[in-house]
């Protein structure tokens, strides 16, 4: 029967797609579908892809048609393409066929819930709110589940000019409290212990919902449940981090002391432009804030550099601003150009060659900033929350609670028989380098 079918899927794209995928495999899986690694070996591929930026469309692309010649070898089992994901919003479905005719179902986000029914009725139906919840309480977790991202909404109102998500993923639509609560009791029974809390802007969780701010009593609630040792907050928008907030973060103790807040750019010129809704004295002053009202906080940014308009003394003041309000965590990427935002017909366009250099200097920059920060840890000891255990090299490599997990540095243990991914086990930091830690396992017993 078709049910008992082999797939396969691949997730491309950000945590929030990984998301998706989970999700989607648990559907599958509960429906009596059997969860293949090979593609060769499936009857069936899902690619649940990227589109927003033009590099991951070209990913997704090359994925897809990839996947074609795998079902027109004749030396695999593959006999159905599904297309999930962004590209499906970018692109209408003749577009999808005419580039790759071997694709059989393309699903749109709205329809994630109804792809095992759509894979034997071929039908096009809404995915209501009850099946929603479904998939996320069957969730499959395909990585170790001591670490896991919940997401708590899809899509966003803020409207940057750069940005695709609200056209690819529509407005801000929160989860109820009640089903996110559900949804990490259910991860918990599987071995989680540090749940990250992921939407394309998390501070602004709740609005639609309630109608008011509602990360701070997300939080809350989250911290009475047991079991779960890290709460990490990604994603936060400067304009969207209130006193309240910030106060739960501090009086918490299983809330991270870690605030991804990206900022994007300092001059109220190009923040004007970018349509962010800060200035660069609302970013100082929530900076000095933060520092203030979480004390030993590690902060995390993300800045842009090369967007339409931003000459020699917009970078500067960018530059600067990270050197006096130094972060000791930083993302740079260089602006994409993209079709369907408003910054994509905005004059004043930087060369790839000044925006690639402008990047390399933030980065040189940032490598001292974050070496000197890791420094104040020599001699310490620390948590380390272990993600692997390399039995060759008797090694383990595992995260402080100041670092996300995928985007941050990690830390490199010894002395460490036994360990397993989950572990959270006491180490004492023996050496530092611009990103990573070095440090001793010195517990008795693995926690």
């Amino acid at each position: 029967m078709l049910k008992k079918q082999k797939f396969s899927l691949i997730s491309l794209g950000c945590a929030k797609n990984l998301v998706d995928s989970e999700e989607i495999i648990g559907s599958l899986i509960r429906k009596g579908y059997q969860l293949e690694q090979e593609v060769k070996n499936s009857e069936l591929v899902i690619i649940n892809t990227c589109a927003f930026l033009h590099e991951a469309r070209l990913e997704a692309l090359s994925t897809i048609k990839e996947m074609a010649e795998i079902k027109n070898s004749g030396k695999s089992k593959l006999q159905k393409i599904v297309v999930v994901g962004c590209f499906v919003q970018y692109f209408d479905k003749q577009k999808i066929k005419e580039l790759v005719p071997e694709v059989d179902l393309i699903v749109p986000i709205k329809d994630y819930g109804k792809i095992p029914f759509l894979l034997e009725k071929k039908e096009t139906v809404g995915c209501n709110g009850l099946e929603n919840s479904l998939m996320q309480k069957n969730r499959f977790l395909s990585r170790s589940p001591h670490s896991v991202y919940i997401k708590i909404a899809e899509g966003c109102n803020n409207r940057c000019s750069y940005c695709l998500i609200p056209f690819l993923r529509g407005e801000l639509r929160s989860k109820k409290i009640e089903d996110i609560l559900s949804e990490v009791k259910a991860v918990r029974k599987l071995g989680a212990r540090e749940i990250n809390l992921i939407a394309q802007d998390t501070t602004a969780y709740g609005l639609d919902l309630y109608g008011k701010l509602m990360l701070g009593e997300l939080l809350q609630s989250l911290c009475k449940l047991e079991g779960i040792e890290w709460i990490r907050i990604l994603y936060t928008h400067p304009a969207h981090i209130t006193d309240d907030l910030l106060e739960v973060i501090q009086k918490e103790p299983r809330i991270c002391k870690y605030i991804d807040i990206p900022i994007q750019h300092i001059s109220n010129k190009i923040l004007k432009l970018m349509g962010r809704k800060t200035s660069k004295e609302d970013i100082i002053s929530l900076y000095t804030k933060i520092r203030e009202l979480v004390p030993g906080v590690v902060m995390r940014t993300t800045v842009m550099v090369g967007f339409p308009g931003e000459g020699e003394h917009e970078f500067a003041e960018l530059l600067t601003f990270l050197r006096q309000h130094p972060f000791e965590r930083v993302g740079a990427f260089v602006f994409s150009r993209e079709r369907k935002t408003t910054a994509y017909k905005l004059p004043g366009r930087v060369s790839t060659e000044t925006a690639r250099q402008r990047l390399n200097q933030i980065m040189k920059q940032q490598k001292g900033i974050s070496r000197n920060f890791n420094r104040i840890l020599l001699g310490r000891e620390v948590k380390v929350l272990v993600d692997f255990y390399d039995r060759i090299k008797n090694r383990a490599y595992g995260r402080i609670a100041s670092q996300a997990p995928e985007v941050d540095g990690r830390v490199i243990i010894t002395r460490v028989p036994g360990v397993r991914p989950g572990d959270l086990i006491n180490v004492k930091i023996t050496g530092t380098g611009s990103y990573d830690l070095i440090g001793e396992n010195i517990a008795d017993e693995y926690g």
